[in-house]
């Protein structure tokens, strides 16, 4: 039990009453008076709050997504015929963005209620939720009751799963990430084969089925759709390069965050989807599998991938990966890019890559670096960072512009169109038909 600021203020009264109570017999009087009156409204608040009872719940998905607000829910029943008033507190892991997570307690005689707050994670892998603290208040706020209940439970941060239930509502709506954008059975490309058609006089002669052409009488067309079970190969820089943060996450985390959505839909799109990640050493492996069980294995590794404080082996990782699969895929590589000099190795290995796989080469643009560039110096030192943004973005075009030259798909994306522009382009590729 704790006293309250109006019991110690009844008390005080009555001990100054009492001081001067040799100017008067009267101010020793009510200064016992206040006293007495303090004990016995603390005495009644002690008994009414002894009887108070709260049964406490917290739920909670063992799975959290990062950058993401997660709902967490504490269910709160009240088992006695007592009012509860007062404040409950739910101590969520360090570091952690919070919104409600303290609330107000008003629950009647017998009754129920369930409290909904949010918390963002800065940070993937392994945290844990402490415990739940109430204070219920006296009807009097003489005595207030402070009550923890133990409630510590651990739970891992992945990447923003929530994301990906939202895109799956649209890839069953549209078979496609973005609003408006549909995948189209692309005639003459693809090797797979869909159905037969009449011939029209824009097909190529080698789409013709003469067999089929033969029984109708007619020429007959084979017409093509795009191959399933294509090969969609995920590497994941976490050097140091990957450590700036931009928005509230860094390189790596909006990395992953993407390449779990890319999984994600390759999976959806009936492709294989496997992953590795490398800083100074390979950090993990997993070859080119298809299915949900692959998409979620590959949730499981990438989860706690934190980025190195290291340069990137690129000479180590892109050879590593050479010898271990040699299948003609897409390979969508998560990486950052400088300048020319400095991207050499990254450049160098890439480009022997693109000999072999479609590579896509995914960064993420700065946008405080892009608006520095864009915006008018108004001081001096507004006008040397202007100079510096633009020698940067200078120096990575001309970085991108080499990989290019390479046969390298590349992406540079501002972090709100950073995870859609690489599913879209996945989607693209296989339109196109070019694995």
């Amino acid at each position: 039990m704790i006293f309250t600021l109006q019991f110690i203020g009844l008390i005080a009264a009555g001990a100054v009453m009492i001081g001067f109570s040799g100017w008067s017999e009267a101010l020793a009087l009510a200064g016992a008076g206040f006293i007495s009156l303090a004990i016995v409204l603390a005495t009644a608040d002690w008994a009414y709050l002894r009887r108070a009872r709260l049964e406490v719940t917290r739920t909670c998905d063992e799975k959290l997504s990062l950058g993401a607000q997660n709902p967490i829910r504490l269910s709160l029943r009240n088992p006695v015929y007592v009012q509860i008033r007062g404040i409950i507190r739910d101590e969520y892991p360090e570091g952690f963005d919070a919104l409600g997570n303290v609330a107000p307690l008003d629950l009647p005689p017998r009754s129920e209620r369930e409290i909904t707050y949010y918390v963002t994670p800065p940070n993937r892998g392994d945290h844990e939720f402490g415990d739940i603290y109430a204070r219920f208040f006296g009807p009097l706020r003489m005595l207030v009751r402070q009550v923890k209940y133990p409630a510590r439970s651990s739970v891992k941060v992945y990447p923003n799963l929530l994301d990906i239930r939202q895109y799956e509502i649209k890839l069953r709506r549209e078979h496609a990430v973005q609003p408006g954008q549909k995948l189209v059975k692309i005639r003459g490309r693809g090797t797979e084969f869909e159905s037969l058609r009449d011939y029209v006089r824009d097909d190529e002669f080698r789409s013709v089925d003469w067999k089929a052409s033969a029984r109708r009488g007619k020429l007959v067309s084979r017409q093509y759709q795009e191959e399933k079970s294509q090969n969609v190969l995920i590497l994941l820089d976490c050097g140091r390069i990957m450590g700036p943060v931009i928005e509230g996450l860094s390189r790596l985390d909006h990395a992953v965050n993407a390449a779990m959505m890319l999984a994600y839909a390759t999976a959806r799109k009936g492709d294989k989807a496997g992953l590795m990640a490398f800083g100074e050493e390979i950090l993990t492996y997993s070859p080119p599998k298809g299915g949900k069980a692959q998409t979620l294995n590959l949730l499981r590794l990438a989860y706690n991938l934190q980025d190195a404080a290291g340069d990137s082996a690129y000479q180590r990782a892109i050879p590593y990966l050479s010898r271990r699969w040699t299948r003609r895929s897409l390979v969508v590589f998560f990486t950052d890019f400088v300048d020319p000099e400095a991207s050499r190795p990254l450049i160098s290995q890439i480009a022997g890559l693109a000999k072999k796989h479609l590579v896509m080469c995914v960064a993420m643009a700065d946008p405080a670096v892009t608006q520095a560039a864009s915006g008018l110096p108004e001081t001096p030192e507004d006008a040397y960072t202007a100079a510096a943004a633009v020698q940067t973005l200078t120096a990575r075009k001309q970085a991108a512009m080499q990989l290019a030259r390479s046969g390298v798909i590349v992406l540079d994306l501002p972090p709100e169109k950073f995870t859609p522009g690489v599913v879209n382009e996945y989607l693209n590729v296989k339109a196109r038909g070019r694995l």
